[in-house]
């Protein structure tokens, strides 16, 4: 699992950036299931980049381990919205009742997919 625990959008972040702003600040503190997951995020991500006119030239898409930069295309690079992820490495602290759920949940899942 992946947890976004970072979120930043500089104050000059031109408003046509705005849809890839929403879409990256939708995960803040949000948890992602696994790294096929990321990629299809990733991919989302630069498609909305790559769908705004005035972006193409302008900004990039920069992913590396840990982070996601929206960055300008110019001499000097500027990251101008920023998403963080590290990997959850446990998970402690549910409720019995919490965990019955889960699982009642897993399993109509399971079966709405065997269907």
């Amino acid at each position: 699992m992946i947890f976004f625990d970072y979120y930043f959008k500089a104050y000059s972040t031109p408003k046509y950036l705005e849809p890839v702003a929403v879409c990256m600040e939708r995960r803040y503190q949000a948890l992602m299931a696994d790294e096929s997951t990321l990629k299809t995020f990733i991919k989302e991500l630069k498609s909305e980049l790559d769908a705004i006119p005035k972006a193409k030239g302008r900004y990039k898409l920069k992913v590396d381990k840990g982070y996601i930069n929206i960055i300008t295309v110019h001499e000097f690079s500027e990251g101008v919205i920023r998403l963080q992820y590290k990997d959850v490495l446990s998970l402690e602290g549910f409720s019995k009742e919490l965990s019955k759920n889960l699982n009642e949940v897993i399993r109509k899942e399971a079966k709405h997919d065997i269907i």
